[in-house]
């Protein structure tokens, strides 16, 4: 049976009980219903799950390499025990981040790494009301809240919903997202520094059937929209296509931001970052290049008054470069010089 239809089947049995707050994401994480008393097989199920999170891949359990991995799980371990969430009992398992990375490279396989956005979603419901973050964490549509938990474990990527207030419900109205006025949707959003925007519609069709009407939408600095997928999901029950529509954005963010390592020689760049004009600026920034999967290495060549040039060596190529740094909220693009890789420092 597929690792994920296990998994769902396994996690429905959580359902029955409650929803759950899950702890912070964290792809090298696997986190197991323990419903189960042998610990070796809720240890392959959470290495099972870290390799589809750090993939992106969600077929890469079913690869003969993923079963030889098995025998050597012991080796990959970082710490491992049980958690009890909301009186459910879990079993962890951390992972060593540079032996999976390593076991992904052997495998040929691309590794994803923590440029993970919070895709923030305008989520008009079957009741033609905006769902708010207050309606997510209180579990007032348990179905739908399910949804979005389950794919948010499988895939490690969180979901953002508005929070709603005064100033929101005068700005915006479910008439506005139903009816894609991607304006008023960026100016709403604004608050959230939300890069990547999802605009939907839920629905109980006369057949019984929920269908989920979305776009993931991706806006610049200057609001300028791309829209980036364009879909509509039909099943039978609301939790399947909530999590779907998440899966679908975590197989984008995945084909986005997934690196496969380049084995030969290297690839380097200089990065030109302006802005630059405290030591806490020059640290903040040092931690947001090692933090990208796409960099293998790097070192600060230059300082000119408030720019800072940064010679960086590639683990891919730089495609993943560019993405991984676009995604980066600290970090905005500057074409005014009719450069490449030339960034604003923003706070």
């Amino acid at each position: 049976m597929n690792v994920l239809v296990r998994f769902l089947a396994a996690m429905s049995v959580l359902y029955s009980i409650h929803s759950i707050a899950l702890p912070e994401m964290d792809p090298y994480r696997g986190l197991v219903l323990a419903e189960q008393s042998n610990e070796n097989a809720l240890r392959e199920e959470a290495l099972k799950q870290v390799l589809i999170k750090v993939s992106g891949n969600v077929d890469i359990v079913t690869l003969d390499e993923s079963g030889n991995l098995m025998t050597n799980i012991r080796s990959m371990l970082s710490q491992f025990g049980y958690q009890n969430i909301d009186g459910v009992r879990f079993y962890y398992a951390l992972f060593d981040k540079s032996k999976i990375n390593k076991a992904l490279n052997d495998m040929q396989q691309p590794i994803w790494g923590e440029t993970r956005p919070s895709p923030l979603i305008w989520l008009v419901n079957e009741n033609r009301k905006i769902t708010s973050e207050y309606m997510i964490n209180s579990q007032q549509d348990k179905d739908l809240s399910w949804g979005l938990q389950k794919a948010e474990l499988q895939r490690g990527i969180e979901a953002k919903f508005p929070i709603l207030d005064l100033d929101e419900t005068l700005m915006i109205g479910s008439s506005d997202i139903s009816g894609r006025f991607h304006q008023v949707v960026a100016d709403a959003s604004k608050r959230y520094d939300a890069e990547y925007v999802v605009l939907a519609n839920l629905y109980k069709m006369r057949t019984g059937k929920w269908q989920l009407k979305w776009e993931l939408v991706q806006y610049d600095p200057q609001n300028n929209k791309k829209q980036l997928i364009n879909k509509r999901i039909t099943a039978d029950e609301k939790t399947d296509v909530m999590a779907q529509m998440l899966n679908d954005i975590a197989d984008y963010y995945a084909q986005k931001f997934a690196i496969f390592e380049n084995n030969g020689e290297k690839l380097t760049q200089v990065l030109s970052i302006n802005n630059i004009t405290t030591l806490s600026d020059l640290t903040l920034l040092n931690q947001v290049l090692e933090g990208l999967n796409a960099v293998e290495r790097f070192k600060v060549v230059e300082i000119n008054q408030q720019q800072v040039k940064v010679l960086v060596t590639l683990k891919g190529g730089l495609m993943s470069l560019e993405n991984a740094l676009n995604a980066q909220s600290h970090l905005q693009s500057d074409s005014s010089g009719g450069s490449y890789f030339q960034y604003n420092w923003q706070l």
